[in-house]
Formats: structure tokens, C-alpha cells, sequence
């Protein structure tokens, strides 16, 4: 189990006063174990631990149950024959606490487990990986390290071998294939290393054996020349190693990523020659739906041969093997298009596909065709801040701050990660929960008294993780026990029926250092606000959770997770809850073109990943009722409302992109504007259905305003 007291943990340090960017970058310093988990249906499972290293110069943030740590996938590859192919996958282990180890070299600035310091390491055992708890990997954004958070599929697990490193019995037989070459390998996708350009080198590799065991296999490594981790190569760039014959070449998709394609040619006499292709995708998010090899001539082409890996543990997606095509100077694989079928079988993220064939010509180029449509003006944009119906709207308020609550109010927890029992003094709704007593943490949160009051690591909220039902002021691990610290204490002021209650957290130090952090949690009777008061601060936001969650862990509004800045001295945040039926915002909405009657716009939603999505305009303002009893929105919509696109089907008018959500949470859409529209203001709105919200309610943009010619 890590604790924060393992080693000698103190805060990271910001670099500054460099001339440089400063960029994480994580790769797999080593493969340092296996872990073999039996068979079920003749299909065995595996694992390999990993030892992530920050190679880079600024910390890589690793914070658990948030979209803002590494994820981590496991391949095995077999060499063979003159092939090269992948014979198995695992789904992804979420990183949850980084260590400050020191596999590749000094860790100067070791962490308090939210991140990975410069130069410092953190090994996850093959037992963590192999966990099976572990996520998707169709939710995944290998090109932006953007993932949604809790994952949505999540389905049971039945067997020993679910959603583990999986590979058939029958790619493992020795009879079948003497004198294998099997590799190990594994990766690291995080948001900040991708957004640094950082990730073309965080797939390492390791030269694995499999041995025959009880109706089952299990895996090893080995030690010494030629057993040893490769670190920033993926397996396939292993394959010249054990065949010098092999020929290796790149391809980087713009504003995407990275394709490694190794070709292998073995002269057969008579002017024939055996051409062997592994197509490997790093990080492309766009994908692939067709390989083709180009020939300069009339050529004659056949002994073709595809090979796929297999997904599993109920991955969404298809698994039917690519088609292939002859011309007479081409051959090429393909699968179905996106806006077919979404979930075709393409080349994906973390994945090789092999092909062979037989020629007597020689080719002279080779072409990968995207599966998804590329994206205007380059990469994704930022993916909206998720926030739920029924939660708390936050505003700025003017500076409130009782002084006296911090000298004179009656103390509160004095221990490290101690927490007091405390009378309100009214009675205050939370979530529409009425309390009268409160639980006071020492790490700078409150929250019901059946709660944890106690936990000092911090994560982002909404989480179902404990603690639940908490408000915090600043969530961080605060210790008021030691010398020179200041102290928690807490007080109610004013009169009925405008009693407020205090808890100030004034000048106490963070955990193992001196930095004081000096901050008021205040909440409000009969309007049941809460405000929270940045009085001063030594770290300005930047190592911990600011914000509200409700009692389940389910709903929550989050004003900051360890970042800088945003706790500003001498400000207040008024938190209120949202009034029923008033749905926040989430999604955004671009439009570009001439608007008038007839012509065509370019319409770009970005809305949270592979979720539908409806399109209305209208020119006036009111409520709106939804057909098919999906409720009624309140926010400045008319029954003279329409849909321009409809992602969802409820109005019956398809989304021209056979609406399924093809890139990285974004619509990119070619609307006609209807008759009527032009020379008038015009509000539209996004609405996305969300499965994670109550009752799959909708959730909808804030309005913008357009004026047509």
C-alpha cells in the first residue's frame, strides 16, 4: 500500500528563471515483472509491471479518480515465421499515486504523490496492473491523453482472465510455433506529456518466455544481453533486432499522431518475393481503416494474409477482419468507414495489424488511410469541464473574512489528519440535506458527520471515492500538530436569521513543510450559501481541491484541482445551489459562414466524447418543451424552436455525420440554413444527452447570440 509517509516526501518545487518550456515527459523505464492469472476457455491471462520515469523538466500530474493521471496498456507481440504480430492487449490500469523513486536517474524534488517530479521513477507491480478494475480502452484519446473520468463502460467481470493482458493458448504452442520470439510491452497515455509532444517515446519494450503450466501458461523474464527493458521503443521497432532483413519507417499524421510501419521482402524465386507489413498505430487517435501497397506497374498479387488482435472483456468495439482488394498495381486491406460503424474493427491506438502477400513487382509506396475525419484547423479543442445537473453555481463575492474565528473560536482538530465533531448552530441544507452538525477535517475540508473527515489526498470532485458530502475550502494535506504551525478553529457569528458559521484554518502549515496556508470555509443561514475565503496563501491552488460534492459522491462543482493561481489572496467564492430544472452548461458552439437562406454553415460542437448531440435555433426567446416526454428546458427557448442537426433522433432529422461522434469529443458539422433565418438574431444552443447525469437529463450550452446578414 503507498502511504505519503513512505521515503522522505516533502512539496515539489515550481521551476522558474529558465529560458526553456518546461514539459513532462514519461516513459517505461523498466518492465520489472510478470503476473500470471491462469486460463479461462483456453485463453490465458498476464501482466507486466511497469516503472514509469519523468524524463522531461516540470512534474507530470498523476492525481487519482480524475482524468488526470496515466493510463496504462499492456501488448505482447510474437516474432515467427518471417511475421511480426500482436497475439494479445489488456485494457488500461489508472494510475493512482506516483512515488519518487530513482530507476533513471536523481530525484531531486521528490512529491506528495500528485504528480511525478523531474527525474524521479515510480514502479507499479504486475499484481496492480493486472487488476481487474481496470478501464477501457475505447474511451481514450491517445492523441490529446484526454480520457473521461470515472469511465463509462464498466462492464462485470466474470472470469479470471477479464479485462487482463489476454493471448489464446494457441499462439503459445511451441508446436505450433518453435523458437518464438515473444515481446513485452507497455505504455504510458497522459494529458500533459501529449499536450507537450512528448509521447511518441512512452512505449517501451521486453523479450518475454512462456512456458507450458497445469492446462494453462505462465510468463517470465529473463535477465542479462538481450533480456533487458528497451525504454522509448515501442516492440515492433524491435523486430530489426531479431531480423536484420527488417526495414522500419514512420509516418506522423498531422496535428494526430504516429504510424511505425516495418516491412520484411523474402525472395522466392522466379521473380516472386514474399512481402511481410506491420502496420503499428502509437498514438493515432484519427486511426485507420485501410493499408494499401502501391505498386509502379501492372503487377500480379496473391497468397494474401491480415492479421488483427483480439479485444476483449466487452470493448465496444468490432472485431470482423479487414477486406481485402486487388488491382492490378495494388493491394489494400480495409475495414468500414467511421460514419458507417463507429466501432468498425480500424487500427487503433496501441494496436498492429500484419499483411502479406506474394508479388512479382516491387512496391513503391504504401498508404494509410484514416479511419476518422480529420479535424479543422488542427487539433482538438479543449474538452468542457464537466458539471451536473443539480449541483452549485459559483460566483465571485465580495471579500468576507472573520478574524476573529481564527483567534477566538473554539478549536478544532490539532491532530494530522484528525477531524472534530462540531454544532452549526442552525439548521444549514446541503444538497437539499438538512444538517445541524458538521465534521471539521484538519486537511481543509468539512462534510457530514457520518463522513470521513480524516483523508489528507486530495482528488478531483465529483468522486463516489470517500469522502463524500464534502465542501472544500482547500482540500489539501494540512498538518496543525507541528511546531509553528497555526491552528483550525471555528465559530458562529451574527444573529438569527443570519447566523453564519466559521471555520478558519489560519496560517497552518502543509504537510512536512512550513508553507502556511491561511483560509475560511463560512456557510450561511437561511440562504444556505457557502463561501469560501482565501485570506493568503503559500501555494496559490496549486496542491489541492477547491469546491462541493454531494453526499453519494455522484454530483459536484469543482473550482480548482492543483492549479496554480487559482486561490487568489484577499477573494471570496459564493457557492449557491442551482434551482431546480436550471440545467448548466456542456458544450460549445462555433459557427462559420455567409448564414444566409439556403447556404451551408460549418457548425462545430465540442461536447463531451462519443455522446450524440442536438443542434436547435430559433429567433426568439422562452421555454421549450422536448418531445417524447424528455422533460422541459427553461433557459430562453421557444416552442418555435428547431432542430438545425439532430445527433440523438428524438426529432427525426439525422445528423448528416450518421451522428456518432467521430473525433475527440467534436462535431465538425455542414448545416443548411433554413428559410426564415436570414436578416434575424439567432440563439442556438447545443444539448447533449449525458448517460451520467440523473435520469439522463440534458444538459445544454450557455446561449450565443449570432446576427445573419
Amino acid at each position: 500500500m503507498k502511504s505519503k509517509r513512505l521515503g522522505s516526501l516533502v512539496v515539489a518545487s515550481i521551476l522558474a528563471g529558465t529560458a526553456f518550456a518546461q514539459n513532462p515527459n514519461v516513459i517505461v523505464g523498466d518492465l520489472l515483472d510478470v503476473g500470471n492469472f491462469g486460463s479461462s476457455n483456453n485463453i490465458a491471462a498476464f501482466s507486466w509491471g511497469t516503472t514509469s520515469c519523468n524524463v522531461g523538466t516540470a512534474n507530470l500530474t498523476w492525481i487519482s479518480n480524475t482524468n488526470q493521471h496515466p493510463v496504462i496498456p499492456q501488448n505482447c507481440y510474437r516474432i515467427h515465421n518471417g511475421r511480426f504480430e500482436q497475439v494479445g492487449m489488456s485494457w488500461l490500469k489508472h494510475g493512482f499515486y506516483a512515488l519518487s523513486q530513482t530507476l533513471c536517474g536523481p530525484c531531486p524534488t521528490p512529491t506528495n504523490g500528485t504528480s511525478l517530479g523531474v527525474g524521479c521513477s515510480d514502479p507499479y507491480t504486475a499484481g496492480l496492473n493486472g487488476d481487474q478494475g481496470n478501464g477501457p480502452r475505447s474511451e481514450i484519446n491517445a492523441t490529446t491523453g484526454y480520457f473521461p473520468f470515472p469511465y463509462q463502460l464498466n462492464p462485470p467481470v466474470l472470469t479470471v482472465i477479464d479485462r487482463r493482458l489476454q493471448i489464446k493458448h494457441s499462439d503459445l504452442s511451441s508446436a505450433s510455433y518453435p523458437g518464438a520470439t515473444y515481446l513485452a510491452e507497455a505504455q504510458y497515455i497522459q494529458p500533459e506529456d501529449a499536450m507537450a509532444g512528448n509521447d511518441n517515446d512512452n512505449a517501451s519494450y521486453r523479450r518475454v518466455y512462456f512456458s507450458a503450466s497445469g492446462g494453462s501458461y505462465n510468463s517470465s523474464f529473463a535477465t542479462g544481453a538481450g533480456n533487458l527493458t528497451v525504454r522509448t521503443k515501442a516492440a515492433i521497432e524491435g523486430w530489426p533486432i531479431y531480423d536484420p532483413t527488417v526495414t522500419l519507417s514512420t509516418f506522423d499524421n498531422p496535428n494526430d499522431g504516429r504510424f511505425i510501419i516495418a516491412r520484411r521482402v523474402q525472395a522466392l524465386g522466379n521473380g516472386l518475393s514474399k512481402y511481410f507489413y506491420a502496420v503499428h498505430n502509437l498514438n493515432s487517435n484519427l486511426s485507420a481503416k485501410a493499408f494499401t501497397v502501391n505498386f509502379g506497374g501492372t503487377t500480379t498479387i496473391s497468397n494474401l494474409y491480415f492479421h488483427d488482435v483480439d479485444y476483449h472483456s466487452g470493448e465496444v468495439y468490432d472485431g470482423t477482419d479487414w477486406t481485402p482488394t486487388v488491382t492490378s498495381n495494388a493491394v489494400s486491406w480495409s475495414t468500414s468507414d467511421c460514419t458507417t460503424n463507429h466501432n468498425a474493427n480500424a487500427l487503433r491506438w496501441g494496436t498492429c495489424y500484419s499483411f502479406e502477400f506474394v508479388a512479382n513487382n516491387t512496391p513503391v509506396s504504401t498508404t494509410i488511410t484514416p479511419f476518422k475525419p480529420a479535424i479543422a484547423n488542427g487539433t482538438c479543442p479543449p474538452q468542457p469541464a464537466p458539471v451536473s445537473m443539480g449541483s452549485y453555481g459559483a460566483t465571485s463575492a465580495p471579500y468576507l473574512v472573520y478574524t476573529s474565528a481564527g483567534t477566538s473560536g473554539t478549536v478544532g482538530p490539532t491532530g494530522d489528519d484528525t477531524s472534530t465533531t462540531a454544532n452549526i448552530g442552525f439548521s444549514f441544507s446541503f444538497f437539499g440535506t438538512a444538517m445541524t452538525q458538521i465534521r471539521i477535517g484538519s486537511n481543509g475540508y468539512v462534510c457530514p458527520t457520518a463522513q470521513n473527515g480524516n483523508s489528507y489526498q486530495n482528488t478531483g470532485i465529483p468522486n463516489v471515492a470517500t469522502p463524500n458530502g464534502i465542501m472544500c475550502g482547500y482540500w489539501t494535506d494540512l498538518d496543525p500538530s507541528v511546531a509553528g504551525s497555526g491552528q483550525v478553529r471555528y465559530q458562529l457569528v451574527g444573529s438569527a436569521p443570519n447566523r453564519r458559521f466559521v471555520v478558519a484554518y489560519t496560517n497552518v502549515y502543509r504537510y512536512g513543510t512550513t508553507q502556511p496556508e491561511n483560509f475560511q470555509i463560512i456557510l450561511e443561514e437561511t440562504t444556505n450559501a457557502i463561501y469560501f475565503t482565501c485570506v493568503s496563501t503559500s501555494t496559490g491552488g496549486s496542491a489541492g481541491t477547491r469546491g462541493v460534492e454531494n453526499l453519494t459522491g455522484t454530483v459536484g462543482t469543482q473550482l480548482s484541482l492543483n492549479q496554480a493561481g487559482s486561490m487568489v489572496a484577499g477573494t471570496t467564492t459564493k457557492l449557491t445551489m442551482l434551482p431546480a430544472g436550471v440545467i448548466p452548461p456542456s458544450a460549445n458552439l462555433s459557427w462559420t459562414g455567409p448564414g444566409t437562406a439556403g447556404s451551408t454553415l460549418l457548425v462545430r460542437a465540442v461536447s463531451k466524447p462519443n455522446l450524440p448531440l442536438t443542434i436547435l435555433v430559433d429567433g426568439s426567446a422562452g421555454p421549450f418543451v422536448l418531445p417524447s416526454n424528455l422533460g422541459t428546458l427553461n433557459l430562453g427557448l421557444t416552442a418555435a424552436m428547431f432542430p438545425a442537426v439532430d445527433g440523438i433522433g428524438v426529432f427525426g432529422i439525422p445528423d448528416p455525420n450518421g451522428k456518432t461522434d467521430c473525433v475527440c469529443g467534436t462535431y465538425d458539422i455542414l448545416a443548411v440554413v433554413p428559410v426564415g433565418l436570414s436578416g434575424i438574431t439567432l440563439y442556438s444552443q447545443g444539448v447533449v444527452l449525458d448517460s451520467t447525469a440523473p435520469n439522463a437529463a440534458f444538459h445544454i450550452t450557455t446561449p450565443v447570440t449570432y446576427t445573419f446578414p
